[in-house]
């Protein structure tokens, strides 16, 4: 299973200034890269209200962006996480009424690799409110994927397609005997039948019923419960040999209540990406005849998976219950009695396909396919360093190698575009694409990509039919002072000096200016910015409130990205 987080470079796209939203009071905003100034498509974003309690939760659109409509007047917060990057929580935000807040936050790459985390040497059990240092480092990656796995199959993201099975194994061996299968579809399927969470801890994982034991296992929303992280203990796992890449998180209840079937288990994450692999679970204390039996094989598995947008989804799981039978011995002409093991209940069940709610989309494919490649610049022109290759509209976007190669893999069927990301052109190329590829089931498809024209390019991302030689754009985000919420309707001003020659003369110097407005989450951009080495000045703001910043754009580097504070808040904007 691959848990990389893609990187994401999605190109803002300029629209007027959104009008405020009339009887209601709304939270938007845009998450991007804090590096590339890009937005991150499925970042998990959080409304908490002044109390702490969570409200509302979503993942961030392909542009980046997120809306709340919230309840009342009042104070908020609002909490941005996403495997691979810095979780960042903006807190104390006023919304009164009818008004509209807009935010911009900018989350970090935050290396996440977890090599050489090894296992206290006093193995002690630690409570979920003091965990150590590195016990605490697992859990955050571990958290970061749960949350969204559970957002995503409780707010019906995807319509899944679902296969389930019913099978007798063997135990030991652990051969099918026999199975049945059937498949269906929906829109929200906790695949693990679980309870609430104050149900499992007060009458145990395993339940009495007419028709005899039913059993239940942890789903995402359990393992992140308050309750459920105050009854168990957390710890690491001593390194396994058989599977050296891995890092296990165990978990384990502080206490087993009388007759009560507890739980224990361990989560494993990928040392290179911190993503999670899959969850391992048993039972403790089974009831009746099952507690004689103690088989490391009662329990169950679920795995997960990062999908190419940054989500998470569960992909695989299964449990495994015991089929006990008691037997009657007579030795000597005394009656034995004795529980045996005779068989192994397994359900289970596999999602082949998770297709956009919304769109119809596939995001994931049991059988995917890959795309590999080479890409090659225009003529005799030096490819750059930090180049990457796109699929257009999907957010997927993967690093080239010192020799233009790529390979995209887990990709589910379909007709692709393909673009060239070049960092001189700060994710203007994002949606110019430079190639089909068709991709099949189980197939990996070869092509190989030309660079775009870089004239074409920015005439596109401009919306002019021809470009201008030696000029270039100049892009980016005004943001209101001393915080990270956007300025929008904000004008921006861009001037220089153009000198001519008037034949035998002396050289004419005449001022120059483009502007432009901030949209509504505070982004900008200015078209046909001289690319000669000119000293630009780029301004937010009127007069004393206004702030600048100076700007040099070349032939190598037609696109710059800058971001401008304002020094005072304006007396219209929405807080």
């Amino acid at each position: 299973m691959n848990g990389t987080a893609f990187s994401v470079l999605v190109c803002l796209a300029m629209s007027p200034v959104a009008p405020r939203e009339a009887g209601a009071q709304v939270i938007r905003g845009v998450v991007v890269d804090s590096a590339s100034q890009q937005p991150l498509t499925a970042v998990l974003v959080s409304l908490a209200d002044s109390a702490h309690r969570n409200l509302q939760r979503l993942l961030s659109d392909a542009g980046g962006e997120f809306r709340f409509s919230v309840p009342r007047p009042g104070r908020y917060s609002i909490r941005a996480e996403r495997l691979g990057m810095a979780t960042s929580t903006v807190e104390q935000i006023e919304v009164a009424v009818d008004q509209t807040v807009s935010l911009r936050i900018a989350l970090a790459n935050l290396p996440i690799a977890l090599e050489g985390l090894q296992a206290s040497g006093d193995r002690r059990c630690e409570l979920s409110r003091d965990l150590g240092i590195e016990t605490l480092r697992v859990w955050e990656e571990a958290r970061k994927a749960l949350n969204s796995a559970d957002f995503t199959s409780s707010a019906g993201v995807y319509v899944h397609d679902l296969g389930k099975y019913v099978r007798e194994l063997e135990p030991g061996s652990l051969k099918i005997l026999s199975e049945t299968h059937s498949f269906w579809s929906t829109t929200n399927e906790r695949p693990i039948e679980s309870r609430p969470v104050e149900e499992l801890l007060d009458g145990g994982w395993v339940v009495r019923e007419s028709g005899g034991n039913r059993y239940f296992g942890p789903d995402a929303h359990v393992l992140l419960s308050d309750e459920f992280l105050d009854t168990h203990c957390m710890q690491l796992r001593p390194l396994d040999e058989s599977n050296p890449h891995l890092v296990g998180l165990e978990f384990r209840p502080v206490r087993i209540r009388s007759r009560r079937t507890g739980i224990q288990g361990a989560l494993w994450l990928s040392r290179e990406t911190g993503g999670l692999e899959w969850l391992e679970f048993n039972y403790l204390s089974l009831p009746g005849l099952a507690e004689a039996v103690n088989s490391d094989q009662i329990g169950g598995r679920v795995d997960f998976r990062s999908l190419p947008d940054g989500a998470w989804i569960v992909s695989r799981w299964y449990i495994r219950m015991p089929r006990v039978v008691e037997e009657v011995d007579e030795i000597s002409g005394i009656r034995l009695r004795r529980p045996r093991l005779k068989g192994i209940v397994e359900e289970g069940g596999w999602v082949m396909e998770a297709r956009a709610r919304e769109t119809g989309k596939i995001a994931f494919a049991e059988h995917g396919g890959a795309i590999r490649g080479q890409v090659r610049e225009r003529g005799d022109a030096v490819m750059e360093s930090g180049g990457r290759v796109a699929l257009v509209g999907a957010g997927v976007a993967v690093d080239l190698d010192s020799e233009g190669r790529f390979v995209v893999p887990g990709l589910p069927p379909g007709t692709y575009q393909l673009s060239y990301l070049r960092p001189s052109l700060g994710g203007l190329d994002r949606d110019y694409p430079v190639a089909d590829a068709v991709v099949r089931f189980g197939d990996t498809t070869t092509v190989r990509l030309e660079a775009a024209d870089t004239d074409a390019v920015l005439a596109r991302a401009c919306g002019v039919r021809e470009w201008t030689p030696y000029t270039g754009v100049l892009q980016g985000h005004v943001v209101l002072p001393d915080s990270r919420l956007a300025a929008s309707g904000i004008r921006v001003v861009a001037r220089w000096e153009e000198w001519r020659s008037t034949g035998s003369g002396p050289l004419q110097g005449r001022a120059m200016h483009v502007a432009t407005e901030t949209n509504s989450i505070g982004a900008y951009r200015l078209c046909g910015i001289p690319a000669d080495l000119t000293g630009v000045e780029v301004t937010a703001g009127e007069g004393r409130d206004g702030v600048s910043a100076t700007a040099v754009l070349s032939e190598d580097k037609p696109v710059v990205t800058i971001t401008l504070g304002l020094v005072r808040e304006p007396p219209d904007s929405a807080r």
